[in-house]
């Protein structure tokens, strides 16, 4: 009896702190998460990623005309307006995000017209789509962002009226979409086999989550029942939860888009979450690591023209139109719906380096404007699409969704205690079972350095488990506590459970040794990482020459003949290399101001059989301020061939691979790279 009442006060506990943020009701939760955010205002992040964040709120999110994404569903011009209906919810759940991490007058009122605006476009009987009629290409999948937008605007204010739109729109979906009526499955583009059309999974299931009407659930239940059976898009059916929990490589998952794919996983996520039923989660853990596996390319996206590609493995390609933005920021969130549900740290490994190259990459140094496609090679486009009248594209609307989830995994709530995911200056909030509120501060420049300082503020001391989240790549790892040394430092969680002071300081060091990384699918290729941050070669640092060099890491072996009185390299053979090969890494100030940061990195010159072998060195910048110029001379490259021939290292005029123009894109005349 005693056990089950603590069970049941657990529970209690985190539904309440599941509630206080999402206004969920209790009872439709039947899988409780791990991990779950902060509440509203408690995080403040500083430094480097704090001013990207801030910049992407001000010059970004919150600097755009709402009201031109509200066009599409006032003005429903025809039937062929395409996917702009997207626009209004990516926007305003980016918008709500921003509330979230700064909830101020000015930002609330935004987000309040911005409703206001919205919901004045609903008809009479609830119905609220860019369409004139019913069931067009992007019709549901446009209904299923202005759901999520309204539902975001709930939960950060409360307001019921959001809510009450909400209902009524997918109340109005129900009456021709429900049982007996037009599947969903046989809705949108054929050739997406309804992938679109099924992600509103993810809306039908928070509205239930946060009204507790069976109905709805009901229907979230019948819309993935269709997922099973044949329709006149696909004999065998989407078989979304089968094939992933068989362990079918995504590619070969019904249509291989990727960003609407994982969208449909991501309403998966809520339907566990309200059902508990197992075999979801063992769909969704099992079709994350195959997507971690098989597509996610080094710098943590994935795709190829927008579809899954085998990425992992051909990455080193010039590849047409990869990484797109959308399925970057769709794979982040992805990764951290598993990480709120399985609290495993992997998921938070996979957001650091996601969110410091392939998104960081994608915006532009001011935060208003986004990449369509970022390349591992050659030069940087900004995203050509300008969707009238909206004057955006889905990558520009989308972009701030990535990023501004990052202070909700940044730190967040154990059922021990703080769990702290990501390192950077700033202050978090963090409030214990006994209500009691304690302040978590970090000083550091991580990933410049490896020196993090975690200050712990408040008023009465108090036991509970601080978890720090150690890297998979970070072999030597140190902590202390007070000056006292913490023995455990193995990747995962380190957790370190103590009466906590205030004043107690915990010093954690990571492992920012350069590691060199063998293409999975080419061992002549090859790339450096330190930390999170993935490393390129960039014209402005690096100049074409007529000399051919190799990576000179530390498994390398001098050989020295006295006859001669020559040094020399031989060459070893490409199979049985180590697991962790390190490469010494020297920072460097010769940069362009706009670059974060640059390393020396030593390469050997090996003219001839034996002689003449020398070490010298290039200046290696990370991912995402390499080609931030946007321009077709500023051309830069992260996997390199072994040996790299120095008079063509970079690839040029592959503007084309990313845009089928006849002239190169250039950024809008309404945007400017200037800070």
């Amino acid at each position: 009896m005693k056990t089950k009442t603590i069970v049941t006060f657990i529970l209690i506990f985190f539904l309440t702190k599941i509630s206080a943020q999402t206004r969920i009701q209790p009872e439709t939760i039947k899988a409780i998460d791990k991990l779950s955010p902060l509440s509203q205002g408690a995080v403040s992040m500083k430094g480097f990623l704090g001013q990207k964040i801030d910049s992407c709120v001000k010059n970004g999110v919150m600097a755009k005309d709402y009201n031109l994404y509200i066009s599409a569903f006032k003005d429903r011009p025809d039937d062929s307006g395409g996917f702009r209906g997207e626009f209004w919810g990516k926007w305003f759940t980016s918008a709500a995000l921003a509330y979230q991490y700064q909830p101020c007058k000015k930002h609330k009122e935004i987000i309040d017209l911005a409703v206001d605006g919205l919901i004045k476009t609903q008809d009479k009987d609830g119905r609220l789509s860019s369409y004139k009629n019913n069931f067009g290409d992007w019709d549901i999948w446009g209904r299923k962002y202005a759901l999520l937008g309204l539902v975001a605007y709930y939960d950060q204010t409360g307001d019921k009226r959001a809510l009450i739109s909400a209902t009524q729109a997918l109340d109005d979906l129900i009456s021709i979409a429900g049982p007996g009526k037009r599947k969903l499955t046989e809705t949108g583009l054929s050739l997406l086999e309804a992938l679109s059309s099924s992600s509103i999974l993810e809306p039908i299931v928070l509205i239930y989550q946060r009204t507790g009407d069976q109905k709805y659930l009901d229907f979230a239940k019948y819309l993935v029942s269709l997922w099973s059976v044949p329709n006149k898009y696909t004999e065998k059916g989407m078989r979304l939860v089968e094939d992933a929990i068989a362990g079918v490589d995504p590619i070969k998952i019904s249509a291989p888009k990727g960003y609407e794919q994982m969208s449909c996983f991501e309403g998966l996520c809520e339907l566990y979450r309200a059902t508990g039923e197992k075999r979801y989660l063992d769909a969704l853990v099992t079709y994350g690591q195959k997507v971690r596996e098989k597509e996610i390319m080094i710098v943590g996206s994935g795709s190829s023209g927008e579809l899954w590609c085998d990425g992992a493995v051909r990455q080193t390609e010039l590849m047409e139109q990869p990484m797109e933005t959308c399925v970057t920021v769709t794979w982040m969130k992805f990764c951290y719906q598993l990480l709120r549900l399985t609290g495993d740290p992997v998921w938070a490994d996979e957001m650091e380096v996601t969110l410091y190259n392939s998104l960081l990459g994608a915006m532009t140094d001011n935060g208003n404007w986004w990449a369509y496609f970022s390349p591992l090679a050659g030069e940087r486009i900004p995203s050509p699409m300008q969707v009238p009248p909206c004057h955006s594209s889905c990558c520009v609307a989308n972009g701030p969704r990535g990023l501004l989830t990052a202070p909700c995994w940044s730190v967040m709530n154990g059922k021990e205690g703080p769990v702290v995911n990501l390192y950077t200056s700033g202050t978090w909030k963090y409030k214990l079972s006994n209500g009691k509120e304690v302040e978590l501060i970090q000083k550091t420049d991580y990933p410049k350095t490896d020196h993090i300082e975690i200050s712990i503020r408040q008023k009465k001391p108090a036991y509970f488990t601080i978890s720090l989240r150690i890297p998979e790549w970070s072999k030597r790892t140190k902590i202390q506590v007070n000056n006292d040394s913490v023995s455990n430092s193995d990747a995962g969680y380190a957790k370190i459970t103590r009466e906590w002071k205030d004043g107690d300081k915990i010093i954690l060091s990571l492992d920012m040794r350069g590691r060199v990384i063998t293409s999975p699918g080419n061992y002549n290729q090859m790339a450096i990482m330190r930390g999170p941050i993935v490393l390129a070669l960039d014209n402005r640092m690096v100049k074409e020459e007529n000399i051919n060099l190799w990576l000179l890491h530390n498994d390398v072996k001098w050989k020295h003949n006295n006859d001669w009185n020559i040094n020399y390299v031989l060459l070893e053979p490409t199979s049985g290399k180590k697991k962790d090969i390190y490469i010494d890494l020297k920072p460097s100030d010769l940069k362009p101001d706009d670059v974060w940061m640059a390393f020396e990195v030593p390469f050997l010159y090996r003219p001839t059989h034996f002689s003449n072998h020398k070490k010298t060195a290039l200046v290696m910048c990370d991912y995402a301020s390499a080609g931030n110029q946007y321009s077709s001379n500023n051309l830069f490259r992260v996997w390199l061939p072994q040996p790299m021939f120095m008079n063509d290292i970079f690839p040029k005029q592959s503007w084309f691979l990313l845009y089928e123009g006849k002239e190169r894109p250039e950024m809008p005349s309404h945007t400017n790279l200037s800070k």
